[in-house]
């Protein structure tokens, strides 16, 4: 009984950490060589995101993972998008809007 116990308790924890909007290791302060930072975040239940310089803030609003993408919800003007992404142990790549030639290079700091 009680290894069916922690069978059932580890089935229902891998379901929790299986069903991230955007991969765990996203999660946290960013910065890039523009001298921008990135914080993401889980905000009651939703992921938001945070792009500003030292002086102003660029772009906040939530994100999600949509099929490999990331889809973008901005919340400071009426705009939605797509951008493709890859994230690692330290560094994160994700494609500007309207512009997927190009990306930003990000790296973790929290």
């Amino acid at each position: 009984m009680k290894k069916f116990f922690y069978l059932i308790m580890i089935m229902v924890g891998s379901l929790a950490f299986g069903q991230e909007d955007v991969p765990y290791d996203m999660l946290g302060i960013w910065l890039n060589t523009d001298g921008e930072a990135l914080k993401i975040s889980r905000q009651d239940g939703k992921i938001t995101f945070t792009r500003r310089t030292a002086k102003e803030i660029l772009a906040v609003g939530f994100i999600e993972d949509v099929e490999g993408e990331l889809r973008v919800i901005r919340g400071d003007k009426q705009d939605e998008y797509s951008l493709g992404y890859f994230v690692g142990k330290e560094t994160m790549v994700i494609s500007k809007p309207r512009e997927p030639q190009r990306a930003w290079l990000w790296i973790k700091i929290q």
